[in-house]
């Protein structure tokens, strides 16, 4: 596309690409929740829930709410549930909640406080289970009562913190075939 002296426009080659992009900086908050079928960069803070299709936060970025994302490289703190096609975790991610994917590359040092569920993907049961499957949504939260979660409590050590809950109330018992080779 040219301009009307003849010149090509900067914006010929990849506009949509360029509509198809938000940044948020570092020193924007944004209150609310974000719906775009494009790119998000956010490395300012977020106060709500964002759907997108890439989303990249850097690590100053904060996200104080839930992601439902097609691709996601996450960089910077996250306190609410993910849910990706594709997550990748830099070194300097820290997520407090549960994270859903299908494809997931974690680098040393980032952190996790949640559990972490694979979805199955196309390649797993047909592309009719897998669009319906896409299609749905994160959980509905936890009911909020006074503005705090109803959590059920936890069980508690002798001095008073909260007890870590042991593997096999985790993952449930061990198979005895891999205690055998634990013992050896």
């Amino acid at each position: 596309m040219m301009d009307r002296l003849g010149r090509a426009s900067m914006f010929a080659r990849g506009a949509k690409a360029e509509r198809d992009f938000s940044f948020i900086g570092p020193e924007v908050i944004v209150t609310g929740n974000i719906v775009t079928s494009g790119r998000l960069h956010v490395d300012g803070i977020v106060n709500g829930d964002i759907r997108c299709g890439t989303l990249t936060q850097g690590s100053s970025g904060a996200v104080h709410g839930n992601l439902l994302v097609e691709e996601a490289r996450l960089g910077g703190l996250v306190d609410g549930a993910v849910e990706a096609g594709t997550l990748t975790l830099e070194p300097s991610a820290r997520i407090t909640g549960d994270v859903l994917y299908e494809s997931l590359g974690i680098a040393a040092g980032a952190q996790v406080e949640g559990r972490f569920r694979r979805r199955k993907g196309p390649s797993d049961h047909g592309a009719a289970a897998a669009r319906e499957e896409g299609s749905r949504m994160l959980p509905e939260p936890p009911d909020v009562v006074g503005g705090a979660a109803e959590m059920p409590p936890r069980p508690h050590s002798r001095r008073g913190a909260p007890k870590r809950p042991e593997a096999a109330e985790l993952f449930g018992p061990v198979p005895a075939a891999h205690e055998a080779q634990a013992a050896e």
